[in-house]
């Protein structure tokens, strides 16, 4: 099969300025570039006033969770997305036994509002989504939490020499298949309880393959210097593997400017001392998560419907929570917050939160968009608000998932998104039944709308960079990333004028405007708009 793309014109993923040319597909491939290409064989996109692209490369996408039962991937595809990149946070697929199977089915549900299908391996994982098919191509990390909890469980202890090596084993099994390296997820169990120089010695096996060490660090906050960032340095040092930090944040609301200026020269320091770090960044000011993930200690999801109704483990609950929120939000404050009495924050630090949260994701549709404060009065008008906040995660059984702004767009987010390391992702959760954040169907074109067109803060070469070639050179897909003659036909063509996000806190399930096609390896996946069912995207393998 032939298509001629004619008219447009062509960004090709390098970073330089636009020129008008024609492209040729021949199969899987891009046969020539040029100018007036005429071939009575192919067919014909006319792309007249239209940008045409390489395929958008998401470095940091979830949706291994559910790809199997939702292989069309049309929240990704019809936002221009033909490469996803998956595993991450130390969550995933593959590896599982048992004991990683039980842990989604109780915390990581309800953490994730999602029930993953699992594999024991990325092998059979592979095989079984190359038989069904997928309409994008597909890229796997190796979750460290999973590998963990395949040798030692959920025990939250250092591992022992024996243990480690099993791990070790593990890991390179996976990379042998296929792996792009290993993810962490350094603030949720078990990847919370490892210890650095655990990681050190599973990112040595990830360096033998050349592959990268991508993690959530284990502070993005008022410590993201000395603690997040430190770790990720030490670690890219000590086992001379290639570093990626995970959609790269500084999340605090005191001396933004100062904090996201020296996360910046952190790396620039490490990079010229010939580390190699590389981050992602995902261009909204906010944060999606499932709220008693981030409330609740991990003890509570054992026996998580009687912990939350118990009287005695009631108590102990709110005396954590009120610890967990205080570290959280007053981490780095000025001195005079954080002497304000703690009986006093008790009383004021909680309905302050509840309004600045906002339900995404209940089973009561009608919450979507509103705020928990809302939420808690409206469903337990006579109760105080912590125990109505009990109430309403065990009621919900655990499954709500929130959004909560605690990122300055211009001052940290755009500065950061900026650094000519740094390519964009959507850290995209595709709830099947339910509402979505605005990532998970919005994120690329949302750069182009909100970073470029609006603000500024992009140039359309530069961000189209930061979604094609940059993560494709990160990932090692010397085909990919870039128009160029003889490289994978993944393509995008899109109007740059009325390209806009739809999605919203209230509706998050809505696809952009201003998507034309994609082309995933020389088959049209979207056309005009619309999803043509073609499910001819590859499990790509890493190679060293």
């Amino acid at each position: 099969m032939k298509l001629l793309i004619k008219g447009g014109t062509l960004l090709d993923g390098t970073g330089v300025p636009g020129y008008k040319a024609d492209l040729l597909i021949n199969g899987e491939m891009i046969e020539a570039i040029g100018e007036d290409i005429k071939d009575s064989e192919a067919e014909i996109i006319d792309a007249s006033g239209k940008i045409v692209t390489p395929g958008f490369i998401d470095m940091h996408n979830h949706a291994d969770f559910n790809i199997f039962e939702a292989n069309r991937a049309e929240a990704f595809v019809m936002q221009g997305l033909t490469t996803l990149l998956v595993g991450h946070c130390g969550l995933g697929v593959a590896p599982a036994t048992k004991v990683v199977e039980e842990y989604y089915d109780e915390f990581g549900q309800k953490a994730l509002a999602v029930k993953p299908r699992l594999w024991p391996s990325l092998k059979e994982c592979f095989a079984d989504l190359e038989k069904k098919g997928v309409s994008v191509n597909l890229a796997f990390m190796i979750p460290q939490g999973n590998v963990r909890a395949c040798v030692m469980g959920l025990d939250m202890r250092p591992a022992t020499t024996e243990e480690l090596e099993k791990m070790k084993e593990i890991v390179r099994e996976n990379m042998e298949v296929g792996a792009f390296g290993l993810s962490t997820g350094l603030v949720y169990p078990p990847g919370s309880a490892t210890p650095t120089e655990e990681l050190i010695e599973l990112a040595k096996v990830v360096a033998e393959y050349d592959g990268i060490y991508d993690s959530h660090m284990r502070n993005e906050g008022a410590h993201i210097l000395d603690v997040g960032m430190a770790e990720v340095i030490r670690i890219a040092a000590e086992a001379g593997v290639r570093a990626h930090i995970s959609h790269w944040s500084v999340i605090s609301r005191y001396k933004v400017d100062e904090l996201t200026a020296n996360a910046i020269q952190l790396v620039q320091e490490s990079l010229e001392k010939g580390l190699k770090i590389t981050a992602d960044v995902v261009p909204y000011d906010d944060g999606m998560t499932n709220l008693p993930f981030v409330l609740l200690e991990s003890w509570v999801f054992e026996d998580f419907n009687e912990n939350l109704t118990n009287p005695e483990t009631r108590q102990r609950i709110k005396k954590e929570i009120f610890q967990r929120v205080f570290a959280m939000f007053l981490a780095g404050a000025p001195w005079y917050l954080r002497i304000i009495p703690k009986m006093i924050l008790k009383r004021l630090m909680l309905p302050v939160l509840a309004r600045k949260v906002t339900l995404l994701h209940t089973t009561s549709a009608e919450f979507n968009g509103k705020t928990l404060f809302d939420a808690l009065k409206t469903r337990y008008p006579n109760k105080n608000l912590l125990d109505a906040l009990l109430d309403f995660m065990r009621d919900e059984e655990g499954g709500i998932i929130i959004r909560i702004q605690f990122k300055d767009e211009e001052r940290s987010v755009a500065p950061l998104l900026q650094q000519p390391f740094v390519c964009v992702s959507s850290d995209a959760l595709l709830i099947l039944e339910g509402n979505n954040h605005p990532r998970t169907f919005s994120t690329f074109p949302r750069v182009i709308e909100r970073f470029v067109r609006n603000n500024k803060w992009l140039e359309l070469a530069e961000a189209i960079k930061k979604m094609t070639s940059l993560p494709a050179s990160i990932l090692h897909l010397p085909k990919r990333g870039i128009l160029k003659t003889g490289n994978m036909a993944d393509v995008v063509v899109f109007d740059y004028k009325t390209i806009r996000e739809k999605a919203t806190l209230a509706n998050g399930n809505q696809y952009p405007e201003g998507i034309e096609y994609v082309i995933v390896n020389g088959n049209i996946v979207v056309e005009k708009g619309e999803h043509s069912g073609v499910l001819k995207g590859l499990i790509l393998k890493h190679q060293k």
